[in-house]
């Protein structure tokens, strides 16, 4: 039996004992405490009904949890099988149906559709600038690297050019492995850094063609889909070498933040599911027969069969007429109609509909379990290169995949939905303070936000010497970059600029500024225990460390303070002395104390540009 638990462990007699006691603190006129007082008799009453709250409180289990999380939005995220992409090696003519098994090791996967055809092989990768090509083909794909397709600087005519060896047809799926970003926020289908015009070489010369771009302009891993176009023809673009038939895709608008890298590349790799099908939908097994109807509203029924995934029920009569029940998340939602079973995995049992919701089964007719898919579910993702036979040994073709299939995952407990809750409950859809222009300016889809300060208009505008009213917030961003001093591109303006309208207040107006540079120049004499290469490295080391905005917490409008670099020289290891230091910097994003401090403007950030130092 399980043991109830207590949300309020108090008795009725407590909650009485409790009350009454308070009773002097509070009067000093009801002096009769008895049971006969009417008073009292409130006081009872009252005692029941806390009593009998904190009862149904008490019998508060994992199915009402459940509806009190629905109500607030939290869906429990449902059991999912495993899914992914293998490629089929050989130059073999050989139709495979869809549902073929394969395995990786002891787990059953299962093909999601048909495949038709032999193999065409991704042979040559070329980058161009204006007339200039660079073949990259032993460097894209090999032992899993990535090489660089565009330059975000470069101002010159841009393209990839992707070679094969069989001509690509209309509705080809080629999927490009684009090297991920960890620091790209996530981002919708819409999302574009670049603008690209695809061609595919022909007889008369490079013909466009339309695709479905699902890789975003080469931002993350997806196909791309021709759809109409030209017959191909061979292309050598470099004096004979690298002949193939090439897909080229030319950068007509260059707004990337950081260059695109792309390894291999696929033509038509085919979907596979981690499942088992052990029967199809309307398919009657023996050994599935589960039981009898009883005619009663909310049958149930034991269903325990390992690792099953999805299913339907077919109930059966005398006369063979079969009638085919599917499963209902809730049946609740289910009409009077409507075929339907609910089926709890935690209990393994299936149940029936009540005549309000879903149909009751007319009595003595046979149950079977129809359509059954297995899934070891979160525990069948495998990595890349482990699926690589068929079960049937008639067909002759090769497979592997490529990468990892992966996505499975088991039923979210109670307890993930709960923390669930507290994330998308809580989440905050107003830029009402500092720390929230700050969350969400840096959760802008598809970018990628370094730094972000938040400035009030007017103190801006002193600043810069501008007009800037009293209900104007500047947020000041840094993108991440390579570069040493990057600047906010106006798409990326753009972009922030529509993502955190919503979430601004009505009164309130939002400018986007992009982050200024101070230049810091350390000059000085250091006298050293011994001068050697290690020691100096560590004098440069340290100062780089003490000048460094991203060793700080606060790093938009510090002070580079002489007093603590000096300090920090003189216990640096190996340091005897610091003879002389000064501080200087370049730019009007700072200014410099009688101290020797350097005092960087609100929305600037120092750079160490110069360290000029003698040793001795």
């Amino acid at each position: 039996m399980l043991k109830v638990p207590q949300l309020n462990d108090m008795t009725y007699e407590q909650i009485i004992q409790r009350a009454v006691s308070r009773i002097p603190s509070l009067t000093d006129q009801w002096t009769d405490f008895n049971s006969h007082d009417p008073g009292i008799t409130v006081l009872q009453t009252y005692a029941w009904l806390v009593d009998m709250l904190n009862y149904y409180m008490d019998a508060t289990g994992d199915v009402h949890v459940k509806k009190y999380l629905k109500l607030l939005g939290i869906q429990q995220q449902k059991r999912r099988a495993a899914a992914g992409y293998v490629v089929i090696h050989g130059d073999v003519q050989q139709e495979i149906p869809k549902g073929t098994r394969l395995f990786a090791g002891d787990i059953s996967f299962e093909t999601a559709e048909e495949w038709k055809g032999s193999e065409n092989r991704f042979c040559s990768f070329l980058r161009q600038i204006e007339d200039q090509y660079l073949d990259l083909t032993a460097f894209a794909g090999t032992d899993g690297e990535y090489a660089d397709i565009f330059q975000p600087e470069e101002q010159a005519a841009q393209a990839v050019c992707l070679g094969f060896s069989k001509p690509l047809q209309a509705e080809d799926r080629i999927y490009i492995c684009v090297e991920y970003q960890e620091r790209r926020n996530p981002f919708d289908q819409t999302f574009r850094l670049g603008t690209l015009e695809w061609q595919v070489f022909t007889e008369e010369g490079w013909k466009t063609v339309e695709v479905e771009d699902e890789t975003c302009g080469f931002l993350r891993s997806g196909f791309v889909t021709l759809k109409d176009m030209a017959p191909m023809a061979v292309w050598s673009p470099m004096f004979g070498n690298g002949r193939a038939y090439y897909l080229k895709a030319n950068l007509q608008e260059n707004t990337y933040d950081s260059c695109p890298r792309i390894g291999m590349v696929y033509v038509n790799p085919l979907k596979v599911i981690q499942q088992h099908t052990v029967c199809k939908e309307g398919e009657l097994l023996p050994e599935l027969l589960i039981g009898t109807t009883d005619g009663c509203a909310g049958q149930s029924l034991l269903f325990d069969y390992p690792y099953a995934y999805k299913f339907s029920l077919a109930v059966v009569g005398e006369d063979g007429e079969v009638e085919t029940y599917h499963y209902a998340e809730d049946l609740e939602e289910a009409g009077y109609k409507d075929r339907v079973f609910t089926y709890e995995e935690e209990t393994q049992s299936i149940r029936f509909g009540d005549g309000i919701h879903g149909v009751i089964p007319r009595q003595n007719k046979d149950i079977y379990v129809t359509g059954l898919i297995c899934s070891l579910c979160g525990n069948g993702n495998v990595q890349a290169g482990e699926l690589n036979r068929f079960e049937d040994p008639t067909i002759r073709a090769a497979v592997s995949n490529p990468l990892p299939v992966d996505g499975g995952q088991d039923a979210e407990t109670i307890r993930d939905m709960k923390k669930r809750m507290q994330k998308e409950l809580f989440i905050q859809n107003r830029m009402a303070s500092q720390t929230d222009y700050e969350t969400i300016v840096k959760q802008t889809p598809g970018l990628m936000i370094d730094l972000v300060q938040v400035i009030p208009g007017k103190e801006y505008g002193v600043m810069h010497r501008q007009n800037r009213s009293e209900n104007e917030v500047v947020v000041v961003v840094k993108p991440w970059s390579d570069e040493k001093k990057p600047v906010l591109k106006e798409q990326y303006r753009k972009a922030i600029e529509d993502y955190i309208e919503p979430y601004r207040l009505i009164n309130t107006k939002v400018t986007v500024e992009s982050a200024r540079y101070a230049g810091i120049c350390v000059h000085g004499k250091i006298a050293l225990e011994q001068d050697s290469p290690k020691t100096r490295k560590a004098v440069l080391e340290r100062i780089s460390r003490e000048l460094s905005y991203t060793e700080r917490k606060h790093p938009f409008g510090t002070v580079i303070s002489y007093g603590q670099l000096f300090t920090a020289l003189e216990n640096t290891e190996g340091v005897k002395k610091v003879l002389e230091l000064n501080l200087e910097r370049t730019g009007n994003a700072a200014r410099k104390n009688d101290r020797g401090d350097v005092l960087l403007d609100a929305d600037a950030l120092g750079i160490l540009e110069e360290t000029d130092l003698e040793f001795c």
